[in-house]
């Protein structure tokens, strides 16, 4: 059975959202907080495996909370639910480490696809936020810039450090489960190991490559590798 942590000030919507967890199979009744700081109390004790949050909160910004719960609970899946489609709302809730982000009163409907989209590794986006995101990726340079070491030589500057390189054979086994969208008790599974191993390697993943979601662990692996003219994971 999943946990679901559910911060969420608007009664109106934590109620409705809590009736609707509490009918999907495999999932606890949600735990509903109201504030930041109810949320980061309870997540001092408890590990979900699920945080939906809000960000207007009305003690502290949404986002402490995702930076909590990606600290503490790297393996967990995050969600914002707001009404804030900026931009700067945007890449800091991503940037603290959720892996989804939804539009209050344009994605709701499907709340349960999403959810089962998230525990697959999944990165759930109203239309609207996926396409600001897009442009956002295709205005930023990606490409390395050369320097001209001596006339008629051009070479590009890489960094010494490459942390996709000091991926294991076994942690590159765990991502690729991953990026193919199975549980990690599949993982576990096919790799005939333990899910508390398979949350150990992730935690290692996480840290190798500095990111806090499964999906941004994918993304920067895969980055990383076409850099280096290698196929991405499949």
């Amino acid at each position: 059975m999943q946990q679901i942590l559910l911060v969420e000030d608007d009664r109106a919507t934590s109620d409705w959202l809590a009736s609707l967890l509490a009918q999907m199979p495999h999932m606890l009744a949600p735990v509903c907080c109201a504030t930041a700081g109810a949320a980061l109390e309870w997540l001092g004790s408890n590990r979900p495996d699920i945080v939906l949050v809000d960000l207007g909160l009305p003690d502290r910004p949404g986002a402490d909370v995702i930076r909590a719960a990606a600290a503490l609970y790297p393996d967990c899946d995050i969600l914002v639910i707001t009404v804030f489609g900026d931009e700067p709302h945007v890449v800091e809730a991503l940037s603290a480490g959720a892996s989804g982000y939804l539009i209050k009163d344009t994605s709701l409907a499907n709340i349960r696809e999403h959810l089962a989209y998230l525990r697959l590794g999944g990165s759930p986006m109203t239309p609207r936020i996926a396409r600001m995101l897009i442009r956002q990726y295709r205005a930023e340079p990606h490409a390395a810039n050369p320097s001209i070491d001596a006339p008629g030589v051009r070479t590009t500057t890489t960094s010494a450090h490459d942390p996709a390189e000091e991926l294991s054979s076994r942690e590159k086994e765990v991502l690729t489960g991953i990026a193919k969208g199975f549980t990690y008790a599949e993982v576990a599974a096919a790799l005939a190991i333990s899910a508390n191993t398979v949350r150990t390697h992730i935690k290692h993943i996480y840290a190798k490559l500095a990111v806090n979601s499964k999906s941004e662990a994918v993304w920067e692996y895969n980055q990383r590798e076409a850099q280096r003219g290698r196929p991405p994971l499949s």
